[in-house]
Protein backbone atom coordinates (compact mmCIF):
# COMPACT_ATOMS: atom_id res chain seq x y z
CA UNK A 1 0.00 0.00 0.00
CA UNK A 2 2.83 2.28 0.70
CA UNK A 3 3.23 2.22 -3.30
CA UNK A 4 -0.56 4.15 -3.35
CA UNK A 5 0.58 6.26 -0.75
CA UNK A 6 3.22 7.69 -2.53
CA UNK A 7 0.93 8.25 -5.52
CA UNK A 8 -1.25 9.85 -3.62
CA UNK A 9 1.49 12.33 -2.49
CA UNK A 10 2.66 13.05 -5.78
CA UNK A 11 -0.65 13.10 -7.21
CA UNK A 12 -2.05 15.60 -4.61
CA UNK A 13 1.31 17.72 -4.79
CA UNK A 14 0.75 18.35 -8.32
CA UNK A 15 -2.79 19.15 -8.38
CA UNK A 16 -3.12 21.37 -5.76
CA UNK A 17 -0.46 23.46 -7.29
CA UNK A 18 -1.94 26.66 -8.36
CA UNK A 19 -2.75 26.60 -12.42
CA UNK A 20 -5.52 27.15 -14.92
CA UNK A 21 -7.57 24.35 -13.20
CA UNK A 22 -7.39 26.02 -9.78
CA UNK A 23 -7.82 29.33 -11.12
CA UNK A 24 -10.75 28.63 -13.00
CA UNK A 25 -12.45 26.77 -9.89
CA UNK A 26 -11.53 29.47 -7.84
CA UNK A 27 -13.45 32.15 -10.53
CA UNK A 28 -16.63 30.40 -10.89
CA UNK A 29 -17.49 29.99 -7.15
CA UNK A 30 -16.25 33.65 -6.81
CA UNK A 31 -19.06 34.15 -9.86
CA UNK A 32 -21.71 32.30 -8.81
CA UNK A 33 -20.88 30.67 -5.55
CA UNK A 34 -20.05 26.52 -4.77
CA UNK A 35 -22.65 25.44 -6.71
CA UNK A 36 -21.74 27.12 -9.68
CA UNK A 37 -18.10 25.23 -9.48
CA UNK A 38 -19.60 21.36 -9.70
CA UNK A 39 -19.99 21.14 -13.60
CA UNK A 40 -16.72 22.26 -14.09
CA UNK A 41 -14.50 20.36 -11.12
CA UNK A 42 -16.83 16.77 -12.68
CA UNK A 43 -15.39 17.79 -15.73
CA UNK A 44 -11.79 18.18 -14.56
CA UNK A 45 -11.75 15.23 -12.53
CA UNK A 46 -13.43 13.04 -15.63
CA UNK A 47 -10.34 14.34 -17.71
CA UNK A 48 -7.72 13.15 -15.39
CA UNK A 49 -9.29 9.96 -14.86
CA UNK A 50 -9.42 9.43 -18.71
CA UNK A 51 -5.27 10.15 -18.80
CA UNK A 52 -5.31 7.78 -15.98
CA UNK A 53 -7.06 5.49 -18.30
CA UNK A 54 -4.79 6.23 -20.73
CA UNK A 55 -1.38 5.89 -19.47
CA UNK A 56 -2.45 2.35 -18.30
CA UNK A 57 -3.46 0.92 -21.48
CA UNK A 58 -0.22 2.81 -22.94
CA UNK A 59 -2.00 5.28 -25.36
CA UNK A 60 0.52 7.91 -25.30
CA UNK A 61 1.24 7.43 -29.40
CA UNK A 62 -2.36 7.78 -29.59
CA UNK A 63 -2.44 10.94 -27.85
CA UNK A 64 0.62 12.14 -29.53
CA UNK A 65 -1.19 11.28 -33.18
CA UNK A 66 -4.28 13.05 -32.14
CA UNK A 67 -2.07 16.07 -30.68
CA UNK A 68 -3.98 18.58 -33.35
CA UNK A 69 -7.21 17.67 -32.16
CA UNK A 70 -6.29 17.88 -28.42
CA UNK A 71 -5.23 21.82 -29.65
CA UNK A 72 -8.21 22.15 -30.91
CA UNK A 73 -9.81 21.32 -27.48
CA UNK A 74 -7.43 23.58 -25.52
CA UNK A 75 -8.56 27.01 -27.41
CA UNK A 76 -12.07 25.98 -27.54
CA UNK A 77 -11.63 25.47 -23.49
CA UNK A 78 -9.52 28.49 -23.54
CA UNK A 79 -12.15 31.08 -25.16
CA UNK A 80 -15.05 29.55 -23.37
CA UNK A 81 -13.68 30.59 -20.39
CA UNK A 82 -12.58 34.04 -21.51
CA UNK A 83 -16.01 34.72 -22.71
CA UNK A 84 -17.44 33.52 -19.33
CA UNK A 85 -14.99 36.20 -18.01
CA UNK A 86 -15.54 39.25 -20.29
CA UNK A 87 -19.63 38.10 -18.96
CA UNK A 88 -18.73 37.99 -15.55
CA UNK A 89 -16.89 41.58 -15.96
CA UNK A 90 -19.52 43.32 -17.86
CA UNK A 91 -22.60 42.14 -15.37
CA UNK A 92 -20.30 42.57 -12.66
CA UNK A 93 -23.50 43.16 -9.39
CA UNK A 94 -26.04 41.94 -11.01
CA UNK A 95 -27.18 39.01 -8.91
CA UNK A 96 -29.13 36.92 -11.67
CA UNK A 97 -25.65 34.97 -13.19
CA UNK A 98 -26.18 31.86 -10.82
CA UNK A 99 -29.65 31.00 -11.89
CA UNK A 100 -29.14 32.10 -15.17
CA UNK A 101 -26.20 29.82 -15.78
CA UNK A 102 -27.78 26.43 -13.65
CA UNK A 103 -29.29 24.87 -16.89
CA UNK A 104 -28.54 21.94 -18.65
CA UNK A 105 -26.78 23.76 -21.58
CA UNK A 106 -24.79 25.53 -19.06
CA UNK A 107 -23.96 22.87 -16.71
CA UNK A 108 -22.96 20.65 -20.07
CA UNK A 109 -20.28 23.95 -21.54
CA UNK A 110 -18.47 23.74 -17.88
CA UNK A 111 -17.79 20.02 -17.68
CA UNK A 112 -16.57 20.55 -21.90
CA UNK A 113 -14.51 22.93 -19.81
CA UNK A 114 -13.24 20.93 -17.60
CA UNK A 115 -12.63 18.03 -19.86
CA UNK A 116 -10.79 20.54 -22.06
CA UNK A 117 -8.68 22.25 -19.34
CA UNK A 118 -7.13 19.00 -18.66
CA UNK A 119 -7.13 17.03 -21.60
CA UNK A 120 -5.48 19.95 -23.71
CA UNK A 121 -2.67 19.54 -21.37
CA UNK A 122 0.64 17.76 -22.77
CA UNK A 123 2.43 17.74 -19.75
CA UNK A 124 -0.51 15.68 -18.10
CA UNK A 125 0.23 11.83 -19.60
CA UNK A 126 3.94 12.22 -18.88
CA UNK A 127 2.81 12.74 -15.44
CA UNK A 128 1.49 9.48 -15.35
CA UNK A 129 3.51 7.59 -17.69
CA UNK A 130 6.37 9.20 -15.40
CA UNK A 131 5.27 8.32 -12.36
CA UNK A 132 3.15 5.03 -12.60
CA UNK A 133 5.85 2.54 -13.26
CA UNK A 134 8.13 3.68 -10.32
CA UNK A 135 5.00 2.85 -8.08
CA UNK A 136 3.02 0.36 -9.61
CA UNK A 137 3.79 -2.75 -11.58
CA UNK A 138 1.85 -1.80 -14.70
CA UNK A 139 2.38 -5.09 -16.30
CA UNK A 140 -0.12 -6.82 -13.58
CA UNK A 141 -2.77 -3.45 -13.43
CA UNK A 142 -6.17 -5.14 -13.10
CA UNK A 143 -9.44 -3.72 -12.41
CA UNK A 144 -8.83 -3.37 -8.73
CA UNK A 145 -5.65 -0.98 -9.26
CA UNK A 146 -7.39 0.85 -11.58
CA UNK A 147 -10.40 1.25 -9.52
CA UNK A 148 -8.09 2.17 -6.15
CA UNK A 149 -5.93 4.98 -8.35
CA UNK A 150 -9.41 6.31 -9.49
CA UNK A 151 -10.11 6.44 -6.07
CA UNK A 152 -7.34 8.37 -5.07
CA UNK A 153 -7.85 10.69 -8.10
CA UNK A 154 -11.17 11.59 -7.25
CA UNK A 155 -10.84 11.75 -3.64
CA UNK A 156 -7.47 13.68 -3.81
CA UNK A 157 -9.28 16.17 -6.41
CA UNK A 158 -12.75 16.43 -4.36
CA UNK A 159 -11.02 17.59 -1.63
CA UNK A 160 -8.71 19.94 -3.28
CA UNK A 161 -11.25 22.07 -5.24
CA UNK A 162 -13.69 21.94 -1.37
CA UNK A 163 -10.70 23.17 -0.26
CA UNK A 164 -10.38 25.94 -2.83
CA UNK A 165 -13.80 26.61 -3.40
CA UNK A 166 -14.31 27.07 0.36
CA UNK A 167 -11.48 29.95 0.77
CA UNK A 168 -13.41 31.31 -2.29
CA UNK A 169 -16.98 31.16 -1.14
CA UNK A 170 -16.03 32.84 2.36
CA UNK A 171 -14.24 35.43 0.60
CA UNK A 172 -17.11 35.79 -1.70
CA UNK A 173 -19.52 35.84 1.12
CA UNK A 174 -17.61 38.10 3.29
CA UNK A 175 -17.94 40.95 0.69
CA UNK A 176 -21.84 40.94 0.06
CA UNK A 177 -22.24 44.51 -0.01
CA UNK A 178 -23.21 45.84 -3.64
CA UNK A 179 -20.13 47.40 -3.91
CA UNK A 180 -17.97 44.53 -2.58
CA UNK A 181 -19.73 42.50 -5.05
CA UNK A 182 -19.26 44.33 -8.42
CA UNK A 183 -15.19 43.78 -6.99
CA UNK A 184 -15.78 40.37 -6.48
CA UNK A 185 -17.66 39.78 -9.62
CA UNK A 186 -14.40 41.66 -11.42
CA UNK A 187 -11.93 39.90 -9.21
CA UNK A 188 -13.28 36.69 -10.04
CA UNK A 189 -13.44 37.59 -14.44
CA UNK A 190 -9.75 38.55 -14.13
CA UNK A 191 -8.97 35.06 -12.67
CA UNK A 192 -11.37 33.42 -15.39
CA UNK A 193 -9.43 35.67 -18.29
CA UNK A 194 -5.89 34.76 -16.75
CA UNK A 195 -6.97 31.27 -16.29
CA UNK A 196 -7.41 31.38 -20.59
CA UNK A 197 -4.45 32.87 -20.95
CA UNK A 198 -2.47 30.47 -19.21
CA UNK A 199 -4.23 27.43 -20.59
CA UNK A 200 -3.96 29.07 -24.55
CA UNK A 201 -0.15 29.95 -23.53
CA UNK A 202 0.42 26.37 -22.08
Amino acid sequence: MIDYFLFLLAFAASAAAPGPEIAAIVGRVLAGGMRAAIALAAGIIAGKLLMLSAALLGLAGLFAMLGPWFGVLKFLGAAYLLYLGLKKWRDAGRILEASREAGLPGRAAELFLGLAMTLSNPLAIMFYLALLPGMIDVQKADLRVFGLLCGIITLTMTVIVLAYGSLAEAARRLFSSPGSKVAIDRAAAVIMMGAAGLIACR
